[in-house]
This record gives structure tokens, sequence and C-alpha cells, in this order.
């Protein structure tokens, strides 16, 4: 049994949502990550925490909980690869108990399981989808607490970054690509890489049929290079034409915990020796 726990206090950012906590957990080489919201984020909730319970390799427990009230709801996950970039994923109500709540919470007593406002149906997903599942709604006002699912895929090696992006400030390190995997629309190529630098403020990559790519931490439109993604962690994705590129490494590609915006520039003409 795994457990990956969280225990944070509510901050408010600007927008009409707040975030509770994040995180990701993974089982049988699939990864998911989630994000926790508060919508809209007034007015604001009490202590809270949750996390995953992963059990025998098989169902990712999200568990959600209120401290003031002890109350505490969620979901259970099971996940499948059907080949080709897509996955199944099951959601199951939450099935752990009061008592291994005060496992987990050994200074908490007294827990009530709540089922979620609706049964989520099961759902075949892409690598990169994501999908807002509501784990709470209040009656009287409206508001919900919603996770929000990023399917990570079958490479088994994520670090995530959770948060708005932002860009580079030139007191930030260079990109790093280490060992990357690249999937197009939700498919893992067959793929070794070429590109011109592990780690620089400048890298570049050569993708079969499409030409070199360049990317960039800050604006660079001396170079053409505009903004068409984001890097979190140990992925960076991005959108070009009707494409969408995911590339996953086996170490954070920026430094730091934040999540950041992406520059690409493009070109179609080049062809690697």
């Amino acid at each position: 049994m795994k457990r990956i726990s969280l225990f944070l206090f509510l901050s408010l950012p600007g927008g009409a949502w707040a975030q509770l906590m994040s995180g990701s957990a993974g089982m049988s080489g699939i990864s998911f990550s989630y994000e926790t919201r508060l919508e809209p984020p007034t007015p604001a909730i009490g202590k809270n925490g949750g996390g995953v319970l992963v059990v025998n390799n098989t169902i990712a427990h999200r568990h959600f909980c209120d401290f003031s009230s002890k109350k505490c709801f969620g979901y259970g996950l099971a996940m499948e690869s059907l080949g080709g970039g897509q996955y199944r994923f099951t959601f199951l109500p939450l099935s752990l108990t009061p008592q291994q709540m005060e496992e987990i919470f050994d200074s908490v007593k007294g827990w009530s399981i709540l089922q979620l406002p609706r049964n989520p149906a099961t759902q075949v997903l892409n690598a990169g989808d994501t999908v807002a599942l509501d784990l709470f709604v209040n009656p009287q006002t409206g508001q919900k607490i919603v996770d929000y699912i990023r399917v990570q895929g079958g490479q088994g090696r994520l670090i995530d970054a959770p948060g708005p992006t932002k860009d580079f400030s030139v007191e930030d390190a260079s990109l790093l690509i280490s060992e990357p995997r690249l999937s197009i629309n939700g498919k893992l190529l067959d793929w070794k890489a070429e590109y011109g630098a592990g780690s620089s403020s400048l890298v570049s990559i050569d993708v079969p049929d499409r030409g070199r790519f360049t990317f960039s931490l800050v604006p660079r439109t001396d170079l053409g290079m505009f903004k068409a993604g984001e890097i979190r962690g140990s992925t960076m994705t991005w959108r070009w034409g009707n494409d969408e590129f995911s590339l996953n490494t086996d170490k954070r590609i920026a430094p730091g915990g934040g999540a950041y915006n992406l520059y690409v520039g493009h070109d179609v003409s080049f062809r690697s020796k």
C-alpha cells in the first residue's frame, strides 16, 4: 500500500477560483496529476487536507478532507492502458472507511465519508487530457470543490508543477532535456532525440517529418518564436498547427517548482542528417 498525502491551507490567488491543493500519483505504469480548486474562491473554507492512497497497485483513492466538519469526500480511480496513447479511467465510489481516515490523520477522530454529487462515467482519454470532477457542491451557495485530473500517460516518471504558468525571468536557469520521450496527438513515437543542446537557454529537437523545433523560456520574437505551450515539471507540451506535442523527460526541465510558458520556433525545412 502506497500513500501520498498532502496537508495544505487555502490560499486565494486572483481569478474566479482558488487552488486548494495539487499533487500526482500513478500505478501500473500510468500517471495522473490533479489540481483541486474552490469555485468561486469566496467564501473561503477552513483547514483542509488530503491526498491519494494507492492500494495494491490497482485503485487510487483520492480523498479530500475538511477538518472543521470532519467530513471526507473523493473517489476511487482505476486506470487501464488501451494502447495508442489512450487510457480507460474508471471512477468508483470512495471506499475508504472512517477508521482508515483516522489512520491517515491519526490526530483527528470521528470522520464522516460523503458521496460525490453525481457518479462520474467511465471515460477513454488521451495523454494530456484533463477531466473536471465535482467533489462537493454547497446546496445553499452553489460553491464547488472541483478536481481537475490530467492524464499523464504511461511514461511512469512524472514530475509535476502545479499552478498557473508564468514567463521565466533572466535570473532563472536554462532548459534541461534529459532522456526525452515524445508523443504527438497522444501517440508515443519510436524516436531517438536529436537536439542541439541538452542544457541551454535555447534547445532544439528534430522531429521526423516535422522539422526542427526550438524552445525558450523567455520571449524571443527576434528569432520568430511564439508562446505555444507550457512546461510543468518533467513535461513540456505545445501545439503547432493541428498537432499536439508532449515531451516527457526523466528530470525536471526547468528548475524550481513553477509552471512556465514555453516559446517555440519552427523550421519545417530542416532535415537531420
